[in-house]
């Protein structure tokens, strides 16, 4: 044993000497005399680099998340698109998300230039996304520093977003007040922020109700603002939208971590004082389709309905590529009444009701061109609006009517969608994110006494 200490001695001074050496030869005149042999020991003492997130491991594992893994920005200098919003302009917005991914992943860079200048408008979903990306690497490289590990990025920071548009969610949702904990406050605006539920807490549960809860007392509080209250009726239903969602969102993933944000602005148009209520809940994992395509539990009957839906419209030639997939029908399906990818599972009608909780929040489709929903997984989005309702159908042998929502005219899933509301992406999104845009005016709430 003391041989060997010896040796290990021996060759860390061995080590000095030659990184003495090195020095001298690009600083001759360098001095050692405050620098012993034990303080270079201490400082070869290298810790193991730390490990990623599970979110950036994920990615990484799924090499095309938000578009190709060779995509990069041309220099330090990141333009956020003019329209940076996951439900308006997928495209560009995915293709930021994948360049600002391989730039922190792959340090590319020293600095790195948040620049807003061209920027007119961001979507919570977007913005949210951003920030779970700068964060996770934040983090990471925040412990590679304090492990005495060399990270080459110095610097990340935002330029040329001194406007309404940028600053009412940067500094109060956004990355500036969930990551640096800089808050503005805005007259008309009441912010919901990000709020985690992480599977690893052995109360989630217990926390999932307070989330629900809070929520629903935050948009109470919102509409107070407009000498407002939600109808009993709408309530019950926000109460709905809320927790469907995001039990679905914990359940399904199988990453660690879900997210829920909000943001309530008021605005003073011709008609009078409006509400507009932004919400998104998101989970990274599997999507849909991945979800019940590779279950290790399958529902063998709700597979099989999948299965024999998906031969249907191959034999009549209805799948397009890159436009109508098999992933785009089964991520469809997977909305419907009664579906779940669990056998013995009870529930398996959360999202239906959830889609049916937002159309009744939802005012009248020719007064209200404002509110929307998309849901966004893998390469498929789904958007509702309004104009499509849901149905109640038989479905394959079944004598039980089911609540469908076919995004066409004739009412049968069987039957090719309206391409305008499901759509196939070539960007993938690597989970699922569930966004909401609701306006809150004289259709579903009513005046405080």
């Amino acid at each position: 044993m003391k041989n060997n200490r010896t040796k290990k001695l021996h060759r860390l001074k061995l080590g000095f000497e030659k990184y003495k050496a090195d020095v001298r030869k690009l600083h001759p005149d360098a001095d050692f005399s405050n620098y012993p042999l034990y303080l270079y020991i201490q400082n070869s003492k290298l810790f193991q680099k730390p490990e990623y997130s599970d979110i950036i491991k994920y990615f990484v594992e799924k090499k095309t998340v938000f578009g190709r893994n060779d995509m990069a920005f041309n220099n330090e200098v990141f333009e956020i698109p003019e329209v940076f919003s996951v439900i308006e302009n997928y495209e560009e917005t995915t293709i930021y998300l994948r360049k600002l991914f391989n730039a922190l992943y792959f340090q590319s860079f020293e600095n790195i230039i948040i620049d807003y200048g061209k920027c007119k408008q961001i979507d919570v979903c977007a913005s949210m996304c951003m920030d779970i990306i700068l964060s996770d690497f934040i983090r990471y490289f925040q412990k590679c520093v304090k492990d005495r590990h060399t990270i080459k990025i110095k610097e990340i920071k935002p330029i040329n977003y001194r406007r309404y548009e940028i600053e009412k969610i940067l500094f109060s949702i956004g990355a500036y007040s969930s990551i640096k904990g800089l808050k503005f406050n805005f007259d008309n605006i009441i912010p919901f922020p990000i709020n985690i539920g992480h599977k690893d807490n052995p109360n989630l549960a217990e926390k999932r109700e307070r989330d629900i809860t809070e929520t629903v007392e935050y948009i109470i509080g919102c509409l107070a603002k407009l000498n407002k209250k939600l109808t009993d009726t709408a309530e019950t239903n926000f109460y709905k939208v809320i927790g469907e969602v995001i039990q679905n969102a914990e359940e399904h993933s199988n990453t660690k971590r879900r997210f829920l944000i909000g943001h309530f602005e008021e605005n003073n148009g011709d008609s009078g004082n409006y509400g507009i209520f932004n919400f998104a809940i998101l989970n990274f994992g599997n999507t849909f389709y991945e979800t019940f395509k590779y279950s290790e539990n399958p529902n063998i009957d709700i597979i099989d309905q999948m299965n024999e839906l998906s031969k249907k419209y191959t034999t009549n030639g209805l799948f397009r590529r890159k436009k109508f997939e098999e992933e785009t029908l089964w991520t469809l399906y997977a909305l419907q009444d009664g579906v779940t990818r669990l056998k013995n599972w009870k529930r398996g009608n959360g999202t239906i009701r959830f889609i049916e909780s937002f159309i009744n929040l939802k005012g009248n489709i020719d007064s209200d061109d404002v509110s929307k929903m998309v849901i966004t997984s893998g390469h498929t989005r789904i958007i509702f609006d309004g104009k499509y309702q849901i149905t109640k159908t038989k479905r394959g042998n079944e004598k039980e009517e089911f609540k469908m929502m076919t995004f066409n005219k004739s009412g049968n899933i069987e039957e090719v969608p309206d391409g305008n509301y499901v759509i196939y992406e070539d960007n993938y999104f690597p989970g699922t994110i569930i966004s909401v845009k609701l306006k809150l005016d004289y259709e579903n709430t009513e005046n405080l006494n």
